[in-house]
Formats: C-alpha cells, sequence, structure tokens
C-alpha cells in the first residue's frame, strides 16, 4: 500500500483536511484554521500511519506558511497548489493568478470524475461557478456573495431584521420575518444558481451535454429542491486536490 495523501482546503472560515488511501478518502474533518489545531490533528492522524505528502489550497495567503511549516514539522512535505502549478487544466483567465487553488482543484476533480464540458457551483463564503470545456479548459466563471455574507448583511444593515437561520422554508410566503428571510434567502440562492446555470450554456451554446455539479456546505440544502442539479460532490475540492497530489508522487 502506498503511503496516504494529505489534502487541505483552507479557507476563509474554516479548515477542511481529507487523508486519502488508494484513492479512498478515509478521514475528514473541518474546523479551526489555526496552526495549533492542525498541529493537534496530524498528531492524531499520522499515530499508526506514515504520511509522506499533502497538498495546500489556500484562499488565505497569510496563512499559506504556518500551515506548510506545522505540516513539516509532522514530517510530511506539503506542497502549496496555485495556477503555476502543473495539473494538466490549461487555464484561460486573462489572469490566471487571479484564479482560486479550490477552484483549480474543483475543476480538476469534476472533470475527472464526470468528464466534461462542465460548471460547478461550490457554496462556501462565496457562491462560485467555474465552466471547465471538454478540453479541460478552466474558461472562467462567475462569483456572487454566499448565504452567510447575504443572511448577516440583512441582520446588520437593516435595523429592524433579526438574524435568520438559514435553513429549508416551508413554502414562498413567509408569515413572520425570520420566516420571510429564509424564504428570501434560500429561493433567491436557488434561483440565482439556476439562472446564472442557464444563461452560461446559453451563451456558450453549450446543452444537456453539459455536467453540473455542486459541492460546498449549503450545496444539499439549496439544491434540494432543484430540477436542474442533481450531481452534489461534497468532497469534490478535497479530491481535486487528491489527483493533482497523487500525479505529483506518481501514485495514479
Amino acid at each position: 500500500m502506498k503511503p496516504p495523501i494529505l489534502t487541505l482546503d483552507l479557507g476563509n472560515t474554516a479548515l477542511t483536511g481529507g487523508l486519502w488511501e488508494d484513492g479512498r478518502l478515509v478521514e475528514e474533518w473541518s474546523g479551526p484554521s489555526t496552526v495549533r489545531s492542525l498541529e493537534r490533528r496530524l498528531r492524531k492522524i499520522s499515530s499508526g500511519r506514515r504520511i509522506e505528502a499533502a497538498i495546500l489550497a489556500s484562499v488565505v495567503p497569510r496563512r499559506n506558511a504556518p500551515t506548510i511549516a506545522a505540516c513539516r514539522r509532522a514530517g510530511i512535505d506539503c506542497r502549496l497548489l496555485t495556477s503555476r502549478t502543473d495539473t494538466g487544466l490549461k487555464i484561460l483567465y486573462s489572469r490566471p493568478e487571479q484564479v482560486g487553488p479550490d477552484r483549480i482543484a474543483n475543476a480538476v476533480g469534476a472533470y475527472r470524475r464526470y468528464g466534461g464540458p462542465a460548471i460547478v457551483v461550490d457554496f462556501g463564503t462565496a457562491i462560485t461557478f467555474d465552466v471547465i470545456s471538454e478540453n479541460f479548459e478552466y474558461l472562467g466563471g462567475v462569483i456572487a456573495p454566499g448565504l452567510g455574507i447575504s443572511t448577516e448583511a440583512l441582520f446588520r444593515k437593516a435595523a429592524l431584521l433579526p438574524r435568520a437561520r438559514i435553513q429549508l422554508p416551508r413554502g414562498v410566503l413567509g408569515r413572520e420575518t425570520s420566516e420571510a428571510i429564509r424564504s428570501g434567502v434560500y429561493w433567491g440562492t436557488l434561483g440565482l444558481v439556476e439562472k446564472i446555470i442557464r444563461e452560461l450554456k446559453k451563451e456558450l451554446g453549450w446543452g444537456r451535454e453539459t455536467r453540473l455539479v455542486a459541492t460546498g456546505g449549503h450545496a444539499g440544502l439549496i439544491l434540494s429542491r432543484s430540477r436542474l442539479i442533481q450531481k452534489i460532490d461534497p468532497h469534490l475540492t478535497l479530491y481535486g486536490l487528491y489527483l493533482i497530489a497523487a500525479e505529483f508522487r506518481g501514485h495514479t
């Protein structure tokens, strides 16, 4: 058996990690992005295992060096994924360095698992749309405010509106303020996602052959009533990171 591969996705609010053995995700977690928390986790997963390789996708540049250093103190060689990393994906952005590493990982994971052309929707701090051609080209994307940002903005900017939990509304019509906010956030987000996908397909001339894949914390909730997106892959980012790291180590 080849040594496990550690995949790390450092976001604005949390660090998500996954441990892969022979192509299988055997352990996954999400928690605080502090170095101390990571070191505790590394001690736990390293017990009885020899982890040689790790890969980090980060959208918080100031945390890159401490995170990589924590891995190396645990005896794990950690590489940073950037737009310059050779993943096989041709990035057609006018400024490739502006494509987040998590979006690169999503593109690689979606294309390798589902094929192309593909549109990936990631429900994170922002809702991102990544567009990958049938020739494994990153064509571009769309970025919209995430659910947390939307609900928090309503609470902070409107004096009479309460902070509302993100959850599935009973219907569309709200009969009290919190219910009305939940309905607006839910149906507004679902409508935004489906409208953007339809417009992207129309602009690109894509049809039913388009793979539509969603990932991220609220994907299952928001898309539970969607007839457009059927594939929800909660580990897509980690899977893309695994494939990239495995190429480095000759695991695939």
